[in-house]
């Protein structure tokens, strides 16, 4: 049983490594910053000046972010405020773990407050994906 709820507050600020200029890109339909839902799953493309803020809520039980780069050739992840409940602050298997994997590296999980930081970031020149998941879906 957790004893402690889901509170954390994630906030991944994804930008383009490359300095370019703001360019609107046409078509896009979801914007790069939202809320996590129960069950969310959203593709964001990442441009030159783009800064995409993700949170989760208490009800959040699954969200699967995939980053594009469209006219950039990195796009770097950092976390603001970050806090996910792991009894495993080493290996993240005993809790709510939030992953990331980059290019067609293996994923790395994060937990407890163990983020990607200013000093750490996660690099990606290619697609990203980010996903949270608590205890309760993965059986633990």
């Amino acid at each position: 049983m957790r004893t402690h709820t889901l509170a954390f507050v994630l906030i991944s600020a994804l930008q383009c490594a490359q300095a370019m200029e703001d360019m609107q890109k046409e078509g896009q339909t979801l914007a790069p910053s939202f809320t996590c839902g129960k069950y969310t799953t959203r593709t964001v493309l990442i441009g030159s000046g783009t800064t995409s803020v993700v949170k989760s809520n208490k009800g959040t039980m699954r969200c699967t972010v995939l980053y594009k780069l469209t006219d950039c050739s990195e796009m770097k992840m950092t976390c603001q405020k970050f806090y996910v409940d792991n009894r495993d602050p080493y290996k993240c298997k005993r809790g709510d773990t939030f992953n990331v994997k980059s290019g067609g590296g293996k994923p790395r999980a994060y937990c407890k407050r163990n983020k990607p930081n200013e000093r750490f970031p996660v690099l990606s020149s290619g697609n990203m994906k980010m996903w949270y998941t608590p205890a309760e879906e993965r059986g633990t």
